[in-house]
């Protein structure tokens, strides 16, 4: 739409189990979503799409509307759609975005995190953390002590980690370098458990350690 050229559309689903797998392995912020969808009613999907995507619900339906913000959907547009409309939308997403930047000179913490999981946050030391593993709408933290469910997406907490430690070794696992125990060309140990190494991934693992391998 014009005026609005910086916004990507990466993609259109009529069904939520694909937008479910786009939502693993994209970095979203902002999903328009129907109510009368096959199978997994629009509804249902948004009470397991993670906080920080926002919701843009575009609906026939106008009894939802209540609803919609009380799981704090953005907006809701009834069909048909006028451009007006949608552009207001628009521009609440934008503004909303816009207030979420970090202001100049702020510090982000480079050894903890907090994770918000069971209506709490907790603090997590980065070196506490093994690996971190995909499953489906939520990532389960393995620590040595823990293991912490948390909504999610595996992409969206891979890149908020260092990629100093932290690496990605196929769709489903996330593992800290300062704990894997073995590699080979299939699988990856830490703590005695054996992770598959994808195809796509290898080649990235592999160059990471290369540079703390000692060669003869």
């Amino acid at each position: 739409m014009k005026g609005y050229d910086f916004l990507e559309c990466l993609g259109m689903y009529g069904n939520t189990e694909d937008a479910r797998m786009v939502m693993e392995d994209q970095l979203l912020d902002l999903i328009f979503l129907d109510i009368n969808l096959p199978e997994e009613s629009g509804w249902d999907f948004a009470q397991f799409i993670p906080a920080h995507i926002q919701i843009i619900f575009t609906t026939a339906y106008p009894n939802y509307a209540l609803e919609s913000y009380e799981l704090n959907a953005l907006d809701y547009l009834l069909k048909p759609i006028a451009e007006d409309r949608l552009k207001k939308a628009l521009d609440k997403a934008v503004s909303h975005f816009q207030q979420k930047v970090p202001e100049k000179g702020v510090v982000l913490p480079t050894d903890h995190i907090f994770v918000k999981a069971d209506r709490k946050l907790f603090r997590l030391e980065l070196n506490e953390i093994q690996y971190i593993e995909a499953m489906k709408d939520y990532v389960m933290i393995h620590t040595k002590d823990k293991k912490l469910m948390v909504a999610m997406n595996i992409k969206t907490i891979f890149n908020q980690l260092p990629n100093t430690d932290f690496v990605r070794i196929n769709k489903s696992f996330v593992v800290n370098l300062n704990k894997v125990e073995s590699v080979d060309n299939h699988w990856v140990t830490i703590a005695g458990f054996e992770m598959p190494l994808g195809a796509s991934f290898k080649e990235d693992l592999l160059e990471r350690i290369k540079k703390q391998t000692i060669n003869r």
